[in-house]
């Protein structure tokens, strides 16, 4: 009866120590992409999402409990079971655990070169006011067309949809000292966000600020302008010399301005 039992709990450990490794392989991998898309976001667009980070947290609290948990085969149980088998899956795990990284390292390698490119980065920056929601958190990294709610600019071949709201006199006093710091706003012409922003500081503000068209295709294309100055999504302003990624209420170009102006003084 002993051996018969023990004829049965070897199968029965050498299939669970399958599903736990299967498990540390996937919790590695989880955990390593999100530590290269956090240094992503952060290093490289210089942007933040909530959304993002706790599920980065998440994936690596996993990975920690997975690791620290005994998923691998432990001694005693290779004592206790088929020893060779167990061995065996074990170094299998320490393997596929490796091969995790490596994939994840080859892939957010990839993201990194790719981001280097402004015309890659098909990506626009939501409202920074707007992206505390949880509707709209983990949108900051998704690509953003144009919407077609928008009203197009039949005219000429990829320019961005024409402003036509009316400025309100605080959009005017900022824009006036905007200019006054050189300032730029830098977009595409199918970033809606880029549209948004525009919308809100109206078309007699925008007048008075520079645009700059960072798309390859985009009509009157500065691309090496964006890409010189390190443009790490659409829209980014350019004031007193410093980036500022995101789409922003007049309320806060108004408090980055006073910042700069400050700071000259």
């Amino acid at each position: 009866n002993n051996n018969n039992d023990n004829d049965n709990t070897v199968p029965t450990i050498i299939t669970d120590a399958q599903n736990r490794i299967f498990l540390l392989a996937t919790t590695t991998l989880m955990a390593s992409f999100s530590v290269y898309l956090v240094s992503l976001i952060l290093g490289v667009l210089h942007a933040t999402c909530a959304f993002c980070f706790a599920s980065a947290g998440c994936s690596i609290a996993l990975a920690t409990l997975t690791w620290a948990g005994g998923a691998l085969p432990s001694s005693d149980e290779i004592a206790a079971g088929d020893a060779t088998a167990l061995v065996e899956w074990r170094k299998k795990g320490v393997a596929l655990s490796a091969s995790s990284v490596g994939a994840a390292t080859a892939v957010a390698l990839g993201l990194f070169l790719g981001a280097d490119d402004p015309d890659n980065r098909d990506f626009s920056f939501p409202s920074s006011s707007s992206s505390s929601s949880s509707s709209s958190s983990g949108s900051t990294l998704l690509a953003s067309a144009a919407s077609s709610s928008h009203p197009k600019n039949n005219n000429v071949k990829n320019t961005p949809p024409p402003i036509t709201t009316t400025s309100t006199p605080q959009a005017l006093s900022l824009a006036a000292d905007l200019s006054s710091l050189d300032s730029k706003m830098y977009g595409a012409f199918w970033c809606s966000h880029c549209y948004d922003q525009k919308q809100s500081l109206g078309s007699e503000a925008m007048r008075a600020i520079p645009y700059v068209e960072c798309d390859r295709d985009g009509y009157r294309t500065q691309r090496d302008l964006c890409r010189a100055k390190d443009v790490p999504g659409y829209p980014t302003w350019e004031i007193g010399g410093e980036l500022f990624p995101g789409e922003r209420s007049v309320d806060e170009l108004r408090e980055i301005v006073d910042g700069v102006l400050a700071k000259r003084k």
